[in-house]
């Protein structure tokens, strides 16, 4: 099959979805895809709809768009019964506007994204320390959460950097390159490595510091990058923050087992933990790309094993689709002071699955992409086609896609299913897949940088970081 037709096979998946969510739960935040019903765990604003606009143009999918975009004109931010969770809102809703906009602007999607941060997103950095809040309450602005989490509060400059840029208010990026400098003043609990769970009010990192890549820090890392490469390499702190980073987890986080694959570990306190997840797997092509920028050879040479690592991940269980999470026992460790069932499962899979779900994740296939569009390597495309092949046969239900309960299920006839299908699935996970197959042209890496929901924003200059196909 060629790249061509494989493009087409996954637009054909994303259209199958899409309509069924246009016929049974339009203008909701999810399809129930299983029962035909909706979800509104996203406010209720739609969050389908704005999560997937930027991969309805892409698509070329022209209808579905406009459609789309009349749902969106019509959207009341300060309309909801439950409380905004700003990084989520951020992502999402703000982060599609501003993708959609630069890729064919329109001033409704602009006055809405500026709409969204005044009355939404702004509020939440109203406390003395302009620490932005988890939560606002929409209704009356109000913020509210007296925890903050590193993946939420150092993840929210990249779309706001972006609205100044298309908006020439400079205020938002003011307010969240604010909180990365106030953050650059804490010492971490490794150099450049960060505790998950923070004080908002005092700004220090709370109780037994966690120390994780995975899920609730993952794209504050992530955005360092990003962000520098947003302001047109204007920036050095977040690039020197991203370095310091990436070399503590080389040198403090990475662990490998004796079949020779690598992973990142965790630290709770002084106790390191041997434990990962799919979350996590967006790092291979995050550190591929700041090895490509830099030029530096040992950051490919990291991001190549880690992406090893995470595909292993996908390739070892027989239904082709990775767990939620998973642990390991290093090389340096003796296998035989483990539990029995330890040692089976790192005999049978070369790591000991723990949260056995797929919640229609795009990490693995994220960092495929990256490898793909700037290697020329097709054994990136294979892979990302067999994990398409995956989710076609145990994911797919009547009305859409479904996370399953369990991946180690042989017969897609047994696979349990939930009955819910997450926005980012529309974002995300359709979006890397058909760009790893269509031409490296569209959404070149040399001239975009994607959030971390896969909503592509323009660069103020290209870069060359992106293979000559």
């Amino acid at each position: 099959m060629t790249p061509d037709e494989r493009a087409n096979r996954v637009k054909d998946a994303f259209s199958f979805a899409y309509h069924a969510y246009e016929d049974r739960a339009f203008g909701h935040d999810e399809a129930k895809s299983v029962s035909g019903g909706f979800s509104d765990s996203r406010n209720g604003w739609g969050a389908t709809i704005f999560d997937a606009l930027d991969t309805l143009n892409i698509m070329g999918l022209d209808s579905e768009y406009d459609r789309a975009l009349a749902h969106v004109a019509k959207v009341k931010w300060n309309v909801s019964n439950d409380l905004s969770k700003t990084f989520e809102t951020n992502i999402r809703y703000l982060g599609g506007l501003l993708a959609a906009y630069d890729l064919k602007p329109n001033k409704i999607l602009l006055d809405q994204a500026v709409a969204l941060a005044d009355q939404v997103i702004m509020p939440s950095f109203v406390a003395e320390n302009q620490i932005p809040r988890q939560y606002v309450d929409v209704t009356t602005g109000k913020p509210s959460g007296s925890l903050a989490i590193l993946a939420e509060f150092g993840s929210l400059q990249l779309e706001l950097v972006k609205l100044s840029q298309l908006s020439g208010n400079q205020t938002y990026a003011k307010l969240a390159l604010g909180v990365i400098e106030n953050v650059s003043k804490v010492t971490p609990s490794f150099p450049g490595l960060y505790s998950m769970v923070w004080n908002a009010e005092s700004f220090q990192p709370a109780g037994n510091q966690y120390v994780t890549i995975s899920g609730g820090a993952d794209s504050y890392y992530e955005y360092l990058l990003k962000t520098h490469m947003l302001m047109d390499g204007k920036e050095n702190l977040q690039l020197d923050m991203w370095k310091t980073s990436v070399d503590s987890m080389k040198k403090i986080l990475r662990s490998r087992t004796a079949g020779g694959k690598t992973f990142l570990a965790a630290f709770n306190g002084d106790t390191k933990i041997l434990e990962t997840g799919e979350l996590i797997c967006f790092l291979p092509g995050n550190i591929l790309m700041g090895a490509r920028l830099l030029q530096n050879p040992e950051y490919e040479s990291f991001a190549t094993e880690l992406m090893d690592g995470c595909y292993h991940a996908w390739e070892t269980i027989p239904s082709g689709l990775a767990p939620e999470s998973w642990s390991w026992v290093d090389e340096k460790q003796n296998i035989k002071m483990f539990p029995e069932q330890m040692q089976a499962s790192m005999a049978t899979y070369g790591l000991v699955p723990q949260s056995l779900f797929y919640d229609l994740r795009p990490e693995t296939l994220e960092s495929l992409f990256y490898f793909y569009r700037m290697t020329g390597d097709s054994s990136y495309q294979d892979k990302a086609w067999r994990i398409f092949e995956a989710l076609e046969k145990y994911c797919k239900v009547k009305y859409g896609y479904s996370r399953i309960k369990d991946v180690t299920v042989k017969d897609p006839k047994d696979a349990k299913h939930d009955d819910f299908q997450e926005s980012f699935i529309f974002a995300e996970t359709f979006k890397y897949l058909y760009l790893i197959f269509s031409d490296p042209n569209l959404i070149s890496l040399n001239e975009y940088v994607f959030n971390t929901e896969a909503h592509p924003f323009k660069l103020p200059h290209p870069v060359k970081i992106q293979k000559d196909f």
